[in-house]
């Protein structure tokens, strides 16, 4: 059996993202595995009209909301594109599991997986957990 001591879960606030958290938060329980939440932030324009202070806040509640367990978790936002500063943050943090929605908010319908969740799979030697929201039966 692997030993996984560090994970790292990147969000963007989607649907999809609260499900990764979701793993995520359960297999660091199970466990016992440290656990950082990474958003990255690579609007222009939210970065010009949101303060440092209410990014890393609205990142602190969206996860609290869903921490019902209360485990510690480190928080960190990030600034560039996605895909770069969570492979960034796999090369500084070197966790053991990486934990990401499969599609995020820039779905494109044509794709099978979502353009991060591409990049950071074939960039990585890391084993890398890509969640997909449960789809809804009509």
């Amino acid at each position: 059996m692997s030993i996984i001591k560090h994970i790292l879960c990147a969000v963007d606030y989607s649907n999809t993202s609260s499900f990764a958290l979701e793993y995520a938060l359960d297999t660091a329980t199970i466990r016992k595995a440290e656990l950082t939440v990474v958003h990255v932030v690579n609007s222009h324009e939210e970065m010009a009209s949101t303060s440092f202070k209410q990014l890393e806040d609205e990142l602190i509640d969206w996860v609290e909301e869903r921490n019902v367990s209360k485990i510690p978790i480190k928080k960190d936002i990030l600034f560039g594109i996605p895909y770069v500063e969570i492979l960034q943050a796999v090369t500084d943090i070197q966790p053991d599991l990486v934990v990401l929605g499969n599609k995020g908010h820039n779905i494109n319908n044509s794709f099978f997986i979502g353009h991060v969740a591409e990049k950071v799979l074939h960039n990585t030697e890391l084993p890398v957990l890509l969640i997909k929201a449960p789809v809804v039966k009509k």
